[in-house]
């Protein structure tokens, strides 16, 4: 039953991943930042979401584990890297909601974007291209796809499409930032 909530639980995060990425391109251009903040919340409270199913499952499997005596540590590498890939969206993750947080009486408003912080914002594409790439067929067939493979080529070049864009969106907002 977890695991069903989870993978609507994932749609729901790569659904607001894309439409908060675009949003917060017209954001920086000047348009509304209300529906942003709220598009924001919702995407940390679905995040939150997924790491406490996520964290039940990878208890009770390890669990499981213990129980039968049978570690196969080196065995289970992907299961490890997947979750190891989750935590590591958390600390660019945070720096991103440090960094763009920040309203004026209603505003948007943001410090001087230097280089850490594009650094720590190609960091967090990066960190999402790479637990997207690790965890897309667990995810489909989660999903009942049985062809995932044909699915999984299509959906990754669209979110790599997208998070690329999102990173040249990082760059060059760094960029009129040295300008000024």
């Amino acid at each position: 039953m977890l695991r069903k909530i989870n993978i609507f639980v994932v749609i729901g995060i790569v659904g607001i991943l894309i439409a908060h990425g675009v949003m917060g391109s017209l954001v920086i251009a000047g348009a509304d930042a209300d529906a942003l903040k709220t598009l924001a919340r919702a995407g940390v409270g679905l995040i939150c979401i997924h790491i406490i199913i996520t964290s039940i499952l990878a208890a009770q499997t390890l669990h499981a584990r213990k129980m039968s005596g049978a570690g196969y540590f080196k065995d289970n590498s992907l299961f490890w890297l997947r979750r190891i890939s989750g935590l590591i969206i958390l600390i660019p993750l945070y720096m991103h909601l440090a960094i763009f947080s920040s309203a004026n009486a209603g505003a948007y408003r943001l410090e001087v974007f230097t280089t850490g912080r594009l650094i720590s914002q190609i960091l967090l594409v990066a960190s999402i291209a790479l637990h997207v790439l690790i965890n897309i067929r667990p995810a489909l067939i989660s999903m009942g796809v049985r062809d995932y493979r044909a699915f999984r080529n299509d959906i990754l070049i669209v979110l790599s499409v997208l998070l690329l864009l999102f990173g040249i969106a990082f760059v060059i907002y760094y960029i009129r930032w040295m300008s000024l």
